[in-house]
């Protein structure tokens, strides 16, 4: 997989970085940003971008990125911002009543966010020893959970923000054993999304307000992701990146 094409400021800056061999003062600086973090398409693919360096690699990377000390401060920066937006997202959307063209086009995004369902085991794991001594294979539950099936036919450049704000909330959760119980609440989300709940899978080491906060975060993104959808596709467009609907009419060429 190589670098996906940058969307503003920051995702410019690191994707040419990481093309060069390292330098000891690399340009990369966390911005502000005038959107709502989970609306931000630079800040949701300059995330995606880490999070991936750390999980697969990209083949057109330099060598000596991946723990390079300035990279992991410039992540941990991006990463700040991040969860102090998710902690103050509120959960005031409803999911759009979609089509069945708009639950077709729903379940693309879903191939390229969710995770793999080895999450019950998973689960399990977690559940087993959370806050205490934490197995070899407990170790690598967190960084297991978050990988996903990514679907071959939607590639990263075709994402929009909505769906890598879901993809970033699950790496974020996944990557910190302090975040643990936002990532139970967050996967259990995934599940009664899809019709198929296990609550009864919440391990009770876990703090209920870090539960109730990857609960929420993953039914309010997803229910954004959904508008997302129903907007597009009543303006006719897609809602993908780069795509078109196939049209029905007459087709104009000129100028």
């Amino acid at each position: 997989m190589r670098l996906p094409a940058p969307r503003g400021h920051m995702s410019s800056a690191l994707v040419a970085t990481l093309r060069e061999p390292p330098s000891p003062r690399p340009a990369l600086l966390v911005s502000g940003g005038t959107r709502d973090v989970e609306a931000d398409d630079d800040l949701q693919l300059t995330l995606w971008i880490c999070y991936e360096l750390r999980m697969r690699g990209f083949d057109d990377v330099a060598d000596g990125w991946q723990d390079h000390p300035v990279l992991a401060q410039f992540h941990a920066a991006l990463e700040s911002r991040w969860e102090s937006g998710l902690r103050s997202l509120a959960e005031v959307t409803s999911p759009a009543a979609l089509s069945p063209e708009g639950m077709a086009e729903l379940r693309r995004h879903h191939a390229f966010w969710q995770p793999r369902r080895e999450m019950r085991s998973a689960l399990r794991d977690i559940h087993g020893d959370a806050y205490g001594t934490r197995s070899e294979r407990t170790h690598s539950v967190l960084f297991t959970v978050t990988l996903r099936d990514l679907d071959p036919s939607v590639g990263v450049d075709e994402v929009p923000g909505p769906t890598l704000a879901l993809a970033n909330a699950l790496s974020l959760f996944g990557f910190h054993q302090r975040l643990v119980g936002a990532l139970v609440g967050f996967l259990t989300a995934v599940d009664t999304i899809g019709g198929d709940p296990f609550a009864q899978l919440l391990p009770v080491q876990c703090p209920p307000e870090d539960v109730r906060l990857g609960f929420a975060v993953c039914h309010e993104l997803h229910a954004r992701l959904t508008q997302h959808v129903h907007s597009s596709l009543r303006a006719g467009r897609t809602s993908l990146r780069g795509r078109w609907l196939a049209s029905h009419g007459r087709i104009n060429v000129g100028c």
